[in-house]
């Protein structure tokens, strides 16, 4: 439900700010953890697969459960829903600050994406709940700034509290603000309207869609301990092959499709691809480089969290410029730069590998950063104004969704292809940052690993830049 209102309704900023800390508290707590996985693996001794299912498993339980839990939402009452998804990770960070094993830890952050999935799903129907058509652009704009905000503060608070108070407040930590967040939301989100249409829940789509999600990125982390050509894994990504296949037969049958085909037509397709490329590093390269600051050059965790710093301030700047830039040089002429520029971003972080320079490291970070930002703001207004006006709300999930595995299935590849030519014994040593150990002959292996990672992603940056060249017409969304 939409406000057709022409002005917000009242105690619309509270709702307002009760989704930014939200959107705070999924980004700060993802970017606080990355940063301090070395200290966790140090303490728990995990081994290079545990690893990176932990680091993996927040993101891979939200990506597979984001479009069910906005059909839940809407078959129920978002605000509940909302409310829940604060109220399930206020509880989980308290309870993962006593985590006596990485299992536990694991378990904890795969509840957190579930909870973080209840929130993202509803961030943007709430708002738009009780803002104007108008004002929402405003507040779209403070709720993204949210995302942003986390990538800047988060590795450093996370660098800071680790080396000056233990891991454990990682969570601890968080447990206050999420409480302050749930206790407010009782009260500002009483004045978003209560839904009024039948449940649309896709349950086998839904169900299907989790397991692919899962199944894919799971083999993927499995594949930095056992190799990309281990038997399981090749089985677990031809199961999920099967149930694709499975998947589209489901929803060209159900009432209410989790995926709705129909929306898929060629020019859809190709923008949602381009998207999915260009920000497949997105997220990997900022945690690999935090990793390898640390496990290789012997950077403590506040130190490698200062160096990469420079990729979210770039992201917010693109971000926030984006459409500024936009309209003075044409939207399409933008986001094909921009998309170049992450492609460009991807060669300067394989030249700072093989010369094992940290300067460029940075420098790559912050034209990543710069590209991803521009092409974000101006990719997510294209691909809702090339569909039809009554279809934006399942449009823009489908997005979100593509982005959101991107950035996931962008992860798994580098956590697996990063220690793809060192032993597990080496793998170990070097994920717990522990560069004296490491040795010369280890280095020359972990960097072999991220030269093949800055490869692929090239590669597939390259591909999204070329499709970026397709889509005819230059005229930008703000204009129609």
């Amino acid at each position: 439900m939409t406000n057709t209102q022409s002005t917000p309704r009242p105690g619309a900023r509270g709702v307002l700010l009760i989704v930014l800390a939200g959107t705070l508290l999924m980004s700060l707590s993802s970017n606080m953890l990355n940063i301090a996985v070395p200290a966790l693996s140090s303490h728990f001794v995990a081994n290079s697969t545990e690893t990176s299912i932990l680091v993996m498993a927040y993101q891979l339980v939200n990506t597979a459960l984001i479009i069910p839990a906005g059909q839940l939402a809407d078959a129920l009452e978002r605000r509940w829903v909302f409310l829940t998804g604060i109220g399930v990770f206020t509880l989980t960070s308290v309870l993962m600050g006593f985590a006596p094993s990485i299992e536990f830890l694991i378990v904890g952050r795969a509840i957190q994406g579930a909870a973080a999935a209840m929130l993202l799903s509803n961030s943007v129907a709430i708002l738009a709940a009780v803002f104007p058509a108008r004002s929402l652009g405003g507040a779209m704009g403070i709720y993204m700034a949210g995302f942003s905000l986390g990538q800047v503060a988060g590795p450093l608070a996370g660098g800071v509290i680790v080396s000056a108070l233990g891991w454990r407040w990682l969570f601890w930590g968080l447990a206050p603000i999420a409480l302050a967040a749930f206790l407010y939301g009782l009260v500002a989100l009483k004045v978003v309207p209560a839904i009024r249409k039948p449940p649309r829940i896709d349950i086998p789509g839904g169900f299907v869609l989790g397991l692919i999600m899962i199944g894919s990125q799971l083999a993927f982390g499995l594949a930095a301990e056992a190799g990309l050509g281990d038997p399981i894994v090749l089985a677990i990504l031809a199961a999920c092959l099967v149930a694709a296949v499975g998947l589209a037969w489901i929803e060209r049958r159900v009432r209410h499709p989790a995926l709705d085909p129909t929306l898929f037509e060629r020019l859809f397709s190709l923008v949602l691809a381009e998207g999915f490329l260009i920000a497949i590093g997105r997220l990997g390269a900022i945690t690999i480089t935090g990793l390898w600051l640390q496990g290789v050059h012997g950077d403590s965790a506040a130190t490698a969290a200062l160096k990469i710093l420079t990729f979210p301030v770039a992201l917010t700047l693109g971000t926030l410029l984006g459409d500024k830039i936009g309209q003075e040089l044409g939207p399409r002429r933008t986001r094909v730069g921009a998309a170049a520029l992450t492609v460009v971003s991807t060669v300067v972080m394989l030249v700072a590998t093989l010369q094992n320079s940290q300067v460029l490291a940075m420098i790559g970070l912050a034209l990543m950063g710069v590209g991803t930002g521009v092409h974000q703001a101006l990719h997510g207004a294209f691909v809702l104004w090339i569909t039809p006006r009554d279809r934006t709300a399942v449009v823009n999930a489908i997005r979100v969704l593509a982005q959101t595995f991107s950035v996931s299935f962008g992860l798994a590849i580098a956590m697996a292809l990063i220690v793809a030519f060192a032993p597990s014994e080496l793998a170990q040593v070097f994920l717990s940052g522990d560069a004296e150990a490491l040795g010369e002959a280890g280095r020359t292996m972990i960097n072999s690993g991220y030269a093949l990672t800055y490869v692929v992603y090239g590669v597939m940056t390259l591909i999204g830049a070329l499709i970026s060249l397709w889509p005819p017409g230059d005229r930008h969304p703000a204009h129609d």
